[in-house]
């Protein structure tokens, strides 16, 4: 998220809270198939990227590695 999404720490730090509340608050109920679903953490991460760039299927690796941060 900062480096990538370039946000500041605070905004980071707001969306990384979104995002564990969206995933981790209801667990699966099947055991041993993991203990959440990765659909629910697709979706979390797809909806802070469109919020960031608007856009959704924006890519997370940049080609241009010389601008920016490197993560």
């Amino acid at each position: 998220m900062l480096g990538r999404l370039r946000m500041d720490i605070d905004t980071a730090i707001k969306y990384y809270c979104t995002l564990v509340k969206q995933v981790f608050s209801h667990p699966k109920g099947r055991p041993g198939d993991g203990k959440f679903k990765a659909t629910k953490l697709e979706a979390a991460i797809k909806s802070i990227v469109r919020e960031v760039t608007g856009d959704s299927e924006t890519p997370l690796l940049e080609q241009n590695e010389s601008a920016g941060c490197r993560t």
